[in-house]
């Protein structure tokens, strides 16, 4: 990531890292014509409280809805949150994964987005579809991302690894939709 005048952002005497950048700052020209979002409907919510551990009456305090845990997640096995930012763990019994994300064409109808990617360091990053054609606006299309670990396990305590998926308009090189990816290997307890 780079500052506004093209340097790395710093942190300290370092280059910034995923978790010390954050969200960074809008630029509102672009922010008016995006190109695409991550739109989340408000059941994802729900399940997102559910996995973070949140109880019946915690998740009625803020949806004013009576929810089963435990039913939501049945129904969502695998569950990710329709997010920009991916977040990854990888565990020794456990060392691919696969995250599916949606993105809606909030431009110009007949748009293609391309797909780059910069790997985080010892995992294998695969994305299908590597394009992606929007015929209209408002149009919802979803893409599925494999990570895969090339490390060997148990070597180190806990690791982390940083890179980012961006989706690229052909017709628009300046339209970039950036995804932060972030890998953690947990280690044996």
């Amino acid at each position: 990531m780079t500052d506004h005048s093209g340097k790395p952002i710093m942190d300290g005497n370092k280059p910034a890292g995923l978790f010390a950048i954050g969200a960074g700052h809008v630029n509102p020209e672009r922010a008016m014509n995006p190109g695409l979002i991550y739109d989340i409907r408000e059941e994802e919510y729900i399940t997102h409280l559910c996995t973070l551990g949140y109880t019946r009456s915690q998740i009625f305090t803020i949806t004013y809805r009576n929810v089963s845990c435990h039913d939501t997640m049945q129904k969502n096995m695998g569950f990710s949150l329709n997010y920009p930012s991916i977040s990854v763990t990888l565990r020794p019994m456990m060392m691919s994964k696969m995250i599916k994300r949606r993105l809606t064409n909030v431009g110009i109808a007949n748009s293609t987005y391309s797909v780059e990617v910069v790997a985080p360091q010892g995992v294998k990053v695969r994305v299908k579809p590597r394009r992606l054609i929007f015929k209209h606006t408002n149009q919802i299309l979803s893409y599925r991302i494999w990570f895969i670990s090339r490390k060997r396990t148990g070597a180190e305590k806990v690791n982390f690894s940083q890179g980012h998926v961006t989706w690229v308009n052909s017709g628009n090189r300046f339209c970039r939709v950036r995804s932060p990816i972030s890998v953690t290997w947990a280690s044996k307890k």
